[in-house]
């Protein structure tokens, strides 16, 4: 049978004194820096996934500015095309009846000088027919 002597005992109680020893002055220490670690790390994860999220909701906020920004634009954009070919109708409507009246004051000054010219050479006929007459009859 086994038998337990004064040298197990001693062994035993050496080895229970070395546990709590080492319990106390090695695996506390190290069990404690684990679990502040562990702390800080599960922190810094919590405060990651804050910046993390304030910059997507920041990144959507500025997406959503840069869309209305643009919607913005395509409107002032469309507005300002509009005005400016209700403004190029206008000027054409403008140079097109400037245009016209032109034309209608040249028509008028070449009927004036048309009606001139008429009397002038109906009245030179005249005189060139009372010319003739005369030389034909010899006055």
């Amino acid at each position: 049978m086994l038998s337990i002597n004064a040298t197990a005992l001693i062994v035993f109680a050496t080895v229970w004194i070395l546990v709590l020893i080492l319990t106390r002055i090695f695996f506390k220490p190290i069990l404690r820096i684990l679990d502040e670690r562990a702390a800080r790390i599960a922190k810094d994860k919590a405060a990651a996934d804050g910046a993390q999220q304030t910059y997507e909701d920041d990144l959507k906020r500025i997406e959503d500015g840069l869309k209305e920004a643009r919607a913005a634009a395509d409107a002032a954009r469309s507005a300002a095309e509009a005005d400016a070919l209700k403004e190029k109708s206008r000027l054409v409507r403008e140079v097109q009846a400037e245009g016209r009246a032109e034309v209608e004051k040249a028509k008028a000054e070449l009927l004036r000088e048309m009606e001139s010219l008429k009397k002038d050479l109906d009245k030179r006929t005249e005189e060139i027919a009372e010319t003739i007459e005369k030389r034909i009859l010899g006055e």
